[in-house]
């Protein structure tokens, strides 16, 4: 049996702590339009480099028949969140949930037009009960 001693972004708490600090609600993406998913990506070129035309036409392509009333590009931008990338720390959602998280609110201007997308689309989705949710932490979080 093998073991791997890599570090997957998505299992840990990778920000740093900054739990002394308060940080301001986001509000700027709701006076942005609804736009397709290439136009809502197109300020973020620039912090995801060139690889994120390659994602989102992945994204898209699996995205062609959406259920819950999900438009092609609301499915893809939720699936491009999803996506691990071939750096794991440049992935989409490792980079937007350092800008969610930075007491800087000006870093979180790129991605107004993505989140109006993303959360047009997650706001669609049914509501799951579970009696038991996971997330893979590096602490005890009891």
């Amino acid at each position: 049996m093998s073991v791997s001693f890599e570090i997957n972004p998505r299992l840990l708490v990778d920000i740093p702590c900054q739990s002394n600090s308060n940080i301001e609600s986001i509000n700027g993406y709701k006076q942005e339009q609804l736009l397709s998913l290439e136009e809502a990506c197109q300020p973020l070129h620039n912090i995801l480099g060139t690889e994120l035309q390659l994602y989102v036409t992945i994204a898209k392509l699996n995205s062609k028949e959406p259920k819950h009333e999900l438009t092609p590009d609301e499915s893809a931008c939720i699936y491009l969140y999803t996506m691990e990338w071939n750096q794991p720390e440049k992935s989409l959602h490792v980079l937007l949930n350092q800008a969610l998280v930075a007491i800087d609110r000006k870093q979180l201007q790129y991605w107004y037009k993505y989140l109006k997308l993303f959360f047009a689309a997650l706001f669609k989705l049914p509501y799951a009960e579970y009696d038991t949710e996971w997330r893979g932490v590096p602490t005890d979080v009891t």
